[in-house]
């Protein structure tokens, strides 16, 4: 009789578990960061409507008093495309309904490990529009 109640209470915790943490895999899938550009395209020397014509405008900007911009772009190197973001939110969706929810107790587990890992790019341009300057910061 004693095993049985464990198990019982076994059972119960992994369902309260699994409930309290449904659907978190897949709201981490969807919020990850969208793929804006390949990041080596940042390299000394590179023209400024190089960069932005890859990267899209920067996230923040600002003018020097030499002539030169100061660009920040806030980028997951590895973040993946729209369509890699879908299929993945629809594996977790999928893999909830198939496993009434169980799927959590990995997916979530998973997401956490494959989080956006952002770094900021401050770009440092000289008057000519060429890049001088990279500093990666990992927040």
């Amino acid at each position: 009789m004693r095993y049985r109640g464990t198990f019982g209470s076994m059972v119960l915790a992994v369902c309260v578990i699994s409930m309290s943490t449904s659907g978190c895999s897949v709201f981490r899938a969807a919020n990850r960061s969208s793929y804006r550009g390949d990041v080596s395209v940042i390299k000394e020397g590179a023209s400024r409507p190089e960069i932005i014509a890859e990267l899209g405008q920067p996230d923040s900007f600002s003018k020097t008093e030499t002539g030169g911009f100061d660009d920040r772009y806030s980028l997951d190197p590895e973040a993946h495309q729209t369509w890699v973001k879908v299929g993945t939110v629809l594996v977790h969706l999928g893999a909830d309904l198939v496993t009434g929810f169980l799927w959590e107790l990995l997916g979530t587990p998973y997401e956490l490990a494959v989080r956006d890992r952002v770094v900021i790019y401050h770009l440092a341009y000289n008057p000519d529009g060429k890049l001088a300057s990279i500093e990666k910061i990992k927040p």
